[in-house]
């Protein structure tokens, strides 16, 4: 009888059928083009980007060369964006006009004279940001642009009176 029982059993095991059922999950992320200004705080209105400030001299005749400033702050705003983002850079003509490649600081004294001066945006200063002429791009690899002005003066051939000169600039940055 043990051996008809073993049989028995043996039986049902092999004859019984486990039932599976696989199924599919799709997953899925749809990645969009966007960007985030990084060391800004977003508030209505505009930000203060920083101060280009080309220092105090007596004179700007100095014929061993330009004087020279960069947008220099501790939270120097980058663009982030997904890699191969177009944007755009554009930085107008400032309070005192400008034309071309050049803009105008204004002195506060009566008489004074505007005092020329350039923006640039590379440190080499070789590649100029024209007035209001958007400069194109893309986000590169990293997926993230720094955003950093370059100024300069030329040696003038007139002596400037003693003032405070100064000129305010929008800075323009589209994606």
């Amino acid at each position: 009888m043990n051996g008809k029982l073993v049989f028995a059993v043996m039986s049902m095991l092999l004859s019984a059928t486990a039932w599976a059922v696989d199924l599919q999950v799709e997953v899925r992320v749809n990645v969009q083009r966007g960007c985030q200004l990084v060391g800004q705080q977003r508030d209505a209105g505009i930000e203060q980007l920083g101060v280009l400030d080309f220092g105090s001299s007596p004179r700007l005749d100095n014929p061993a060369g330009p004087l020279s400033a960069a947008l220099l702050d501790a939270r120097l705003p980058r663009l982030e964006c997904n890699p191969d983002t177009p944007y755009q850079l554009r930085v107008d003509g400032g309070q005192h006009g400008g034309v071309g490649e050049v803009r105008y600081l204004a002195g506060t004294a009566e008489h004074s004279k505007p005092i020329p001066y350039r923006l640039y945006q590379d440190a080499a200063r070789r590649i100029p940001l024209p007035v209001n002429v958007p400069v194109s791009g893309r986000v590169p690899d990293s997926g993230s642009v720094e955003l950093p002005l370059y100024g300069r003066i030329e040696p003038l051939a007139e002596i400037p009176r003693v003032s405070r000169y100064s000129d305010l600039l929008k800075v323009t940055v589209t994606w």
